[in-house]
């Protein structure tokens, strides 16, 4: 049985290149996120097992080209606490959606 969480928004402000800390409210297997435009970068998923402890970068970073817009599911491996990573600095606040799903 599928179970799919409640979307969220995390925002990149400006002049920023990493969301604040995100509590999905329970584990999920993958994530699923929409990107909005921003500039060209690389966005790593970042993982953490407990609120306040160290985040990890996740997996392979993926690779846009400046203004994409698009949506994505990336593998999460069962971790609740996230946050997104930008390579670059973003000149304008970047939000983006996102929920976990779980199989």
């Amino acid at each position: 049985m599928s179970v799919y969480g409640e979307w969220k928004d995390v925002t990149i402000s400006a002049n920023g290149n990493t969301t604040s800390a995100i509590d999905l409210g329970r584990e999920y297997d993958y994530l699923s996120v929409i990107i909005p435009s921003m500039r060209a970068c690389k966005l790593q998923l970042q993982v953490a097992e407990k609120v306040g402890e160290t985040y990890y970068d996740l997996g392979n970073a993926t690779t846009d080209e400046e203004g994409f817009n698009r949506a994505d599911v990336w593998r999460l491996g069962g971790y609740r606490f996230i946050k997104i990573k930008s390579s670059v600095a973003q000149p304008n606040a970047v939000t983006i959606r996102c929920c976990g799903m779980r199989y």
